[in-house]
């Protein structure tokens, strides 16, 4: 059975929307925006081969029917293959790296590029929601619910280490740019 983890703010193209995992066997795990993600510890490693790997999974997923829920076994087959490819064991270990990689994104600040909680970055958006001035009030009470339903589920990170090593590699996951010099 897939568990169907939601990738609240990553920037990652396909990753921006729902990730899937198969279930995970019983450990730390997220029981929130995340679905069942296995919390660990990232290496390295996984995080470059991770990087390395979107493009390719973007395209693959690009494939994909636009209507279906769960990506189709013909393109399940194509991640399959590319997870492989950039070192993982399978696309339920590549997708573990994308969700504990996905639950620091979520909490870093994009405009000072540093980690300060998924809650922090749920509460910005609760209050940018409530000044905007294009959004209709049925829109913006939905949108204030969403996300006060997410902040009540904010995942703590359990292993610290990932923050700086997702921090390093920021820009490459989809984090704004530098300005160029």
């Amino acid at each position: 059975m897939r568990a169907f983890v939601a990738v609240l703010g990553l920037s990652l193209g396909w990753l921006a929307t729902p990730v899937f995992a198969e279930d995970a066997a019983p450990a730390p795990s997220v029981d929130s925006v995340y679905g069942s993600l296995e919390q660990m510890p990232l290496t390295e490693d996984q995080v470059k081969h991770y990087v390395a790997s979107l493009a390719e999974m973007q395209t693959a997923m690009g494939d994909a029917p636009a209507d279906a829920a769960e990506p189709d076994a013909k393109t399940m087959t194509k991640l399959e293959a590319i997870a492989r490819k950039f070192g993982f064991k399978d696309f339920a270990e590549y997708n573990n790296v994308a969700g504990n990689i996905a639950i620091v994104v979520d909490g870093v600040d994009p405009d000072t590029k540093t980690y300060v909680g998924a809650d922090k970055m749920i509460e910005r958006a609760i209050k940018d929601t409530e000044s905007e001035k294009q959004m209709s009030d049925a829109d913006k009470k939905a949108t204030i619910a969403d996300l006060q339903a997410q902040l009540k589920t904010a995942t703590p990170i359990k292993y610290k280490g990932n923050v700086d090593l997702v921090l390093k590699y920021y820009e490459q996951l989809g984090g704004e740019e530098k300005p160029a010099k």
